[in-house]
Order: C-alpha cells, then structure tokens, then sequence
C-alpha cells in the first residue's frame, strides 16, 4: 500500500517542522550556507513550494554553494519561507515611511 508510506513520510516531516531544535538548526544551516553570496532577506523574502525550495538549494549548490545538510535546510525554508505565507512588509523608518538604502554620499 502506497498510503502508508506516504503517511508516515507526512508524520515525519510534520515533527520534523514543528521541532525547535530543528528550527534552530535549519535557521543555521541556512545562515552558513546562504550568506555566502547573498543576503538572508533575498531568501527571506521568497515564497515558495518545498519542490521549488529543493530546486532552488540544488541549483545553488550546483553554483558551487556549500550545504553540508541539504534536507535540513530545504525542511526549514519550506516551513519558514513557504508559498502558504505572506510575503513581508517592508520595514519602515521611524516617521513611517518606507526605508530605503542610503545612497553613498559625494
């Protein structure tokens, strides 16, 4: 019967999201493994599936990405960064306007 598996795959990956420790772990992975080239608020500020999380950390260790935990960190993006949530406001400045980067000055 293909349900079983299938159901225990669901369980799994249920306690395995729900898991702080994991969540800490995940959140680590992802800070070794993406500040490397990028910001985490460009990965942050993504929405996607755990398909396309698992596509997206396969094309960036095939640019030569190191991800010592691969499942790890495709597990906590997709439960932390997942297509179900919304995408963030941006933060504001102290008057309530939208922050922008400062242009270096002249």
């Amino acid at each position: 019967m293909r349900l079983i598996p299938v159901g225990i795959a669901l369980c799994m990956t249920a306690l395995h999201a729900t898991d702080p420790q994991i969540a800490e772990r995940g959140k680590q992975a992802e800070e070794q493994s993406c500040v490397e080239c990028h910001s985490l608020r460009l990965v942050n500020s993504q929405r996607l599936s755990a398909a396309a999380w698992g596509k997206e950390v396969d094309k960036m260790i095939g640019w030569g990405a190191v991800v010592p935990n691969r499942q790890l960190l495709v597990d906590y993006l997709s439960q932390q960064f997942s297509d179900t949530k919304a995408v963030p406001q941006p933060a504001l400045s102290g008057n309530g306007s939208k922050k922008t980067a400062r242009s270096p000055s002249k």
